[in-house]
């Protein structure tokens, strides 16, 4: 394998699958190719150099033998191990749902600089903020912008009008919003406040910075979420499992 055969890029370790009895496929979402799987060869024995630099949530800088079928991994330095993350299971849960995000949405092999810098600036930040939900909205809209499925937020998507500032309605079949009396014909439209649809756009049109000093109601929380949520299953067209699991393990926290 020549030099011009490798290529090293920064990457997010996503996923992991055993194969065989010593090596594992690893999914990364990389700056140079976008999301990939490769081989990463003896990483499961006990005395592997690579086994601690490809764990799940890793920021890793990787270094990869171009392959016809496959890419083979035959370096991997920790840029960032996230150890504030892991040391959280809440916070881990809510990494964990952002690279399901990721995995199930990037195409393979495109790469997409801003969906990566997005994800790595939210890994980022998870381990610092207080805020975790409105890190998660923020990550969600952003996320879709980011891959062509940016939702709809001035404008009636049937009849053209510009939406009052009144409650409307998200319907994820359309893409976006509606107005009240076209809503009235729609299979299946969540209302949206007057303040969520604000709150929605400021999240859409700024900079973590600015998002993150945003203060609102755990209910309208709630209903961003729902509608967010509900756009992410319906262009998956099944259930986010991190998801699930985050609202299981929010529950618990909350009984405790």
């Amino acid at each position: 394998m020549t030099a011009s055969h490798e290529l090293k890029t920064p990457a997010v370790v996503i996923k992991r699958a055993r194969l065989k009895e010593a090596d594992r496929v690893i999914t990364l979402f990389t700056r140079e190719l976008g999301k990939i799987s490769a081989i990463a060869r003896g990483v499961r024995k006990a005395k592997s150099k690579l086994a601690g630099h490809l764990e799940t949530l890793t920021y890793t800088d990787v270094t990869l033998a171009r392959g016809k079928n496959m890419d083979i991994i035959i370096g991997s330095q920790t840029l960032n191990a996230h150890l504030d993350i892991r040391n959280s299971l809440e916070r881990t849960s809510y990494a964990l749902y952002f690279t399901e995000l990721v995995y199930h949405f990037a195409p393979e092999g495109q790469p997409n600089l801003p969906l990566f810098d997005l994800l790595t600036e939210t890994l980022g930040n998870l381990g610092q903020t207080a805020n975790l939900e409105l890190l998660s909205r923020f990550f969600e809209l952003n996320h879709l912008t980011n891959l062509g499925y940016q939702p709809s937020l001035y404008r009636c998507l049937n009849c053209g009008s510009d939406l009052q500032p009144v409650t409307n309605y998200f319907s994820a079949l359309a893409g976006g919003t509606l107005c009240p009396d076209c809503a009235a014909a729609a299979p299946i439209a969540y209302p949206i406040s007057s303040s969520g649809l604000k709150v929605m756009r400021f999240l859409m049109e700024n900079g973590y910075d600015s998002a993150m000093r945003l203060k609102y109601r755990p209910a309208l929380n709630q209903e961003i979420r729902r509608i967010t949520q509900s756009y992410l299953r319906f262009l998956l067209e099944h259930e986010i499992k991190s998801a699930v699991w985050l609202d299981e393990l929010k529950m618990t926290l909350l009984c405790e």
